[in-house]
């Protein structure tokens, strides 16, 4: 499914940060898209989207913003077999140009699609996550969702820099894994632990954040269990840990463990689940509508939701 060459696009200031990583752990080109100047810092290949005199644009603003730029957006991803596109949708960039993105490249290339969902306490951002998450899904060949909300009610003693922390490293460590494997054509959750000495602690803590988003667990099809640090495992304790894997996913064939020999800033080992999941996550309910309508009867336009300025000639009528 992966094509050759690859490009890393990160949209926003997490989305940035994310894909500059990504991209040098793989050795690929890197594109960032921002409308802040300072998300674009040191990076030679860069689109601003000029917000112009609004200081605080929304979501559908923004969007309206990138929406100008779509032919040098186009021209950026000209050429590339495959477009990983590293958006964080609690942030109003990521939210406005993730789905416009994955659109336009969706047209030449294959698109894999990572997405950070928000806190559930964030309020105000869920519902914007959500629609732009669907849209992420219905133009990417395959989406990989990050919940930070879950990985916090998992691990609940963390503070919210330290949640950043471990789920944008679990996201850079499988991006950087997926290019050189393949990924199922789906809606992917990503699940990750803390770092633990003890290898099925970690991957008991990865089913369990897993098990918050996807609603019917049975209907999980295929599963990648990746082991950072997993080659200091004995022999011994792997085999053990693809034994409770398999035991937890009990579609016959479908569970696969991959190692990494990057070492865990922590020490010891962190796991991360890949799942292809279902039609059904927690994610639908983000957009209360979308659980109303079926997909067939939705009544959005083919382009995502924007707010251009239109100026309108009016005659000043005394």
């Amino acid at each position: 499914m992966i094509k050759n060459p690859l490009l890393v696009v990160g949209i926003g200031g997490a989305g940035s940060r994310l894909a500059k990583k990504v991209s040098e752990a793989i050795d690929c080109e890197c594109l960032l898209m921002s409308n802040d100047k300072r998300d674009l810092a040191d990076s030679n290949n860069s689109i601003l989207v000029n917000s112009g005199k609004w200081v605080n644009p929304s979501a559908y603003k923004l969007r309206s913003f990138a929406s100008a730029k779509q032919e040098q957006i186009r021209a950026k991803l000209e050429g590339f077999g495959t477009v990983l596109v590293i958006a964080n949708l609690a942030g109003r960039a990521g939210a406005a140009m993730a789905p416009l993105v994955c659109g336009i490249a969706g047209k030449t290339s294959t698109v894999i699609s990572f997405a950070i969902m928000p806190f559930g306490f964030e309020k105000d951002r869920v519902f914007s996550a959500g629609v732009s998450l669907r849209r992420m899904r219905e133009a990417s060949h395959s989406t990989v969702v990050m919940d930070n909300d879950a990985f916090l009610d998992n691990n609940p003693d963390l503070s919210k820099e330290e949640c950043y922390s471990l789920t944008n490293s679990a996201i850079v460590e499988v991006a950087s894994s997926i290019a050189s494997r393949s990924v199922r054509p789906d809606m992917n959750i990503l699940s990750t632990s803390k770092a633990s000495a003890d290898s099925q602690a970690s991957l008991r803590d990865s089913v369990s954040m897993l098990y918050q988003d996807i609603t019917d667990a049975d209907a999980i099809r295929r599963t990648v269990v990746y082991v950072m640090g997993g080659e200091k495992l004995p022999i011994s304790q792997l085999n053990q840990l693809i034994g409770y894997a398999q035991g937890i996913f009990k579609e016959e064939g479908a569970t696969e463990v991959a190692m990494s020999s990057l070492a865990v800033a922590d020490g010891g080992v962190r796991v991360h689940v890949v799942a292809s999941a279902p039609q059904k996550t927690r994610f639908d309910a983000y957009d209360p509508l979308g659980e109303i309508f079926s997909a067939d009867s939705h009544l959005d336009w083919d382009e995502p939701d924007s707010a251009p300025d239109l100026e309108l000639a009016i005659p000043l009528l005394e």
